[in-house]
């Protein structure tokens, strides 16, 4: 026994359509025919000539492509660089105008005894600066001198 089902189909088409020439008796309507009209003819050389052209082409688009998304690349990359550099730049000089600041604060307000050596040792070093401008001074007279150094 066989499984398979056999279907029939016709094969009749709608249209009737064909190579039949107009005679005398026989009336073929024209109103839907489609006139083709025979090309130039298309070699094998000519065929590989349009492919190497055509490929050419497309080689040169996409290596611009990838040229293009390279330097687009490498531009992100160095303005991201620049602006980490500044951000860097910016947060060095905060800390040192913070840094600063503070040393003021400990000189205006000292607290510890570390802040009152540090403001003995910048006295002494400005009395020996004053000391020094006043002996090698040669505008001023002896007396002067000795009432500077006073």
């Amino acid at each position: 026994m066989q499984t398979y089902q056999y279907k029939t189909k016709s094969t009749h088409m709608m249209r009737e359509q064909g190579c039949q020439m107009e005679t005398g008796g026989i009336f073929i309507d024209r109103r839907d025919d489609k006139i083709i009209y025979p090309r130039k003819y298309f070699s094998s050389s000519m065929w590989t000539k349009q492919r190497e052209e055509t490929t050419l082409y497309i080689q040169c688009r996409v290596r611009g492509w990838f040229a293009r998304r390279r330097a687009n690349k490498l531009r992100k990359n160095r303005f991201d660089r620049d602006g980490e550099l500044i951000s860097r730049q910016a947060e060095l000089q905060q800390m040192e105008e913070e840094r600063h600041k503070e040393e003021i604060e400990r000189r205006m307000h000292p607290k510890t005894a570390k802040d009152f050596d540090i403001l003995y040792n910048e006295l002494e070093a400005w009395r020996l600066n004053e000391t020094k401008k006043i002996k090698n001074s040669t505008e001023l007279k002896e007396d002067e001198k000795a009432l500077a150094m006073q």
